[in-house]
């Protein structure tokens, strides 16, 4: 064998070990996206639990949602602040949960159940009454999608004291 054939073989050599390195990297940067992915909606999903535990802990806020999503328009000043800090609350996951679908860090069914609970708040009279000078407090592009789908859903809808009857 001579230098010339031996060189060959090594340059292909080192080619396709650049390559096998090359395939591996890629394919380490995509487990590692699945795992962020998961984290992150791990993370979200409990987020939203303790969101949802607020109602279950403290009567008081349970009693404050549950009368302005109703009739927000008679209730009294500290119900209506409850109120509207427990929908900005839920407002701030469902902007979270919209961008990281935008960017693929959550998957469509998880983003759907924010979606469709935050559509059924804003469904309600409370969530009517409050929606108007809410929705400036969110992202402009998550703003207009929901707006959007507010006004294509409107008549489907279903409010959340129908998909929570405790409230």
């Amino acid at each position: 064998m001579n230098w010339d054939a031996l060189g060959a073989i090594s340059e292909l050599t080192a080619a396709l070990a650049f390559l096998v390195s090359f395939l591996f990297v890629g394919h380490q940067l995509r487990q590692n996206l699945e795992m962020e992915r998961a984290s992150n909606q791990r993370e979200i999903l409990n987020q939203a639990r303790s969101f949802f535990s607020l109602t279950r802990s403290d009567l008081r806020i349970l009693v404050a949602v549950s009368e302005c999503m109703r009739d927000y328009a008679t209730a009294n000043q500290e119900k209506k602040h409850i109120f509207n800090m427990w929908v900005v609350d839920y407002m701030l996951l469902a902007e979270q949960a919209w961008y990281m679908r935008r960017d693929g860090y959550i998957n469509a069914a998880s983003y759907d159940g924010f979606e469709n609970l935050c559509l059924a708040m804003f469904a309600t009279e409370g969530g009517q009454a409050v929606w108007p000078s809410l929705k400036a407090s969110w992202g402009r592009d998550a703003s207009e999608h929901f707006e959007k789908r507010l006004l294509e859903s409107a008549a489907d809808s279903p409010k959340l004291y129908d998909l929570l009857p405790y409230l």
